[in-house]
């Protein structure tokens, strides 16, 4: 019996990478590119609908970023492998991708058999990290013990908190929040308090600092 392809989605915000992805992996039959997204979360949405058995993320994305992005699909479904495929090296970024249980994270430096291998080793149920990628998960395994989650400013906030703190940072109003969240304009006034009171600070532009600080979004 024809064993049945790997679904993947692919997650990205510059149509150039996306069509490099796609134009790669359609040189292999045993995979098939079922989706595209632009952001993490039509990305997300996607995932309910598409159950791919592998998502390729980008980390820096408007909307919702690929870290909280991964974080919401595992939820959705554990058996599901996110590969993350970025520019980004930030000793940072990796500690929160592997708390979001990534499967695989390659470098876009990286040569493109590099992510071909990580397609094929996490659809079997494995992990992958490009040689770049390993280097800065030693790092990161080196330092952990130095610093703890509650260290972090952005440790103690819940999946939703993060949502609504990338929002704002990028300029969203309350409302345009809510209905984007499909929330009310009260409870994004509330998650706006708590943000503040749990990162010690008053003003809305000293959250977006603490974004551009922690990542979650790029000036």
């Amino acid at each position: 019996m024809k064993s049945q392809p790997t679904k993947i989605l692919i997650v990205d915000d510059h149509q150039v990478v996306v069509g490099g992805i796609k134009s790669t992996l359609s040189e292999y039959p045993r995979f098939l590119v079922v989706g595209e997204a632009c952001n993490g979360r039509d990305a997300v949405r996607m995932t309910r609908s598409l159950k791919p058995h592998v998502v390729i993320m980008d980390i820096t994305m408007p909307d919702l970023n690929g870290i909280d992005a991964t974080i919401q699909i595992k939820k959705l479904d554990s058996n599901i492998h996110v590969i993350i495929f970025s520019m980004h090296a930030d000793k940072e970024y990796v500690m929160d991708l592997l708390k979001a249980d990534i499967s695989g994270y390659v470098l876009k430096e990286d040569p493109m058999a590099e992510l071909v291998e990580a397609v094929e080793a996490t659809s079997r149920g494995k992990t992958y990290f490009s040689k770049s990628a390993t280097q800065i998960l030693l790092a990161c395994v080196q330092s952990m013990d130095r610093l703890k989650d509650k260290d972090k400013p952005l440790g103690q906030l819940s999946t939703r908190e993060r949502e609504v703190l990338q929002l704002l940072a990028e300029g969203h109003t309350v409302k345009a929040i809510g209905e984007k969240l499909a929330i009310s304009p009260k409870t994004v006034e509330s998650h706006k308090y708590n943000l503040m009171s749990k990162l010690g600070v008053s003003r809305s532009a000293e959250l977006t600092r603490i974004a551009i600080r922690e990542k979650i979004i790029t000036p």
